[in-house]
């Protein structure tokens, strides 16, 4: 046994394949990031246009009683407001085109830090930063949260490895903490290929290799609930029934599959030749076998 690009081979095992993640695979990360970018530049334009409309500014006056106490201005509650409308409803859209809660975390958090900062910290000491208007402090804060991810999203992609072996395939991941997981050809029963405009535009995909336990496999699933009622001699009978369905597709996360790998078609066809390779060795080794007894018989005589 011996090691190879951090992975101890067994005996006999030969690495057909190393590769990360493309560069493109996760653009979808820094196109939110650029979004939430242009959002902040949104907002500041907003809130220097709404500070001139008196109209505007008189019609919603009644959010002085509210945001008063906290010394946060009319056109400055307006902007608050519509901060965390944006954040909320951008996390919840994205989070469901994507299927995970993670953008919907990162907004609250990021508008939580931001509202803090104004309320708490900028708004009852009358704090005027010099280059910046104390109400955009939190879209600064947000454009540097949005940074921050593009560069982080960088480093997570880089700690992506995909080792290919004439044994096994093994997914790594070292961001923050390490996780590996490896599949023995034999144990897979599909391959599923994943491949979006992007993709074959700069020839990259994700593959995903289904086990025979069902790893690799996600679950989507729809319920709907409906009720009735009807008055009834002084009382309401009512009733209501409940009804769903899940259906099971492939799905993993990025360092349980192959996601993003550069030149999808031609590991599918190594991953293809080797399961072959796995399923024809048993019977090959039968027929030494065999062959072997038939020589000794010959031997014998």
């Amino acid at each position: 046994m011996y090691q190879r690009h951090g992975v101890d081979l067994l005996q006999g095992e030969e690495v057909d394949l190393v590769a990360k993640p493309h560069p493109f695979s996760f653009l979808r990360y820094h196109a939110f990031a650029g979004y939430l970018i242009a959002v902040s530049a949104f907002l500041a334009w907003f809130h220097s246009y709404i500070r001139s409309d008196k109209p505007v500014l008189s019609a919603l006056s009644f959010l002085n009683i509210i945001f008063g106490r906290f010394g946060i201005e009319t056109s400055d509650a307006i902007l608050l407001i519509l901060f965390w409308i944006v954040l909320l409803l951008s996390g919840f859209a994205i989070g469901t085109l994507w299927v995970t809660k993670m953008p919907l975390i990162y907004m609250v958090l990021v508008g939580a830090l931001g509202t803090f900062l104004e309320v708490y910290l900028l708004a009852p000491y009358n704090l005027v930063l010099d280059l910046v208007p104390k109400p955009t402090v939190k879209l600064l804060l947000l454009s540097a949260a949005a940074v921050a991810a593009m560069v982080l999203t960088e480093v997570y992609r880089r700690s992506h490895t995909y080792i290919i072996t004439n044994y096994r395939i093994i997914t790594k991941k070292g961001f923050i903490r390490k996780e590996e997981r490896e599949l023995m050809y034999d144990k897979i029963t599909d391959v599923y290929v994943n491949q979006g405009i992007l993709g074959r535009l700069f020839n990259f995909g994700t593959l995903i290799p289904i086990s025979a336990s069902g790893f690799g496999l996600g679950e989507d699933s729809a319920q709907a609930f409906a009720a009735a009622a009807l008055p009834l001699k002084g009382a309401t009978v009512g009733g209501g029934f409940a009804g769903g369905k899940s259906t099971q597709r492939p799905r993993a996360a990025t360092y349980f599959s192959l996601y993003g790998i550069p030149d999808p078609r031609n590991v599918r066809i190594i991953i293809g030749n080797r399961q072959l390779e796995t399923k024809e060795a048993p019977i090959l080794r039968r027929i030494e076998d065999l062959l072997e007894k038939e020589k000794n018989r010959d031997s014998a005589r």
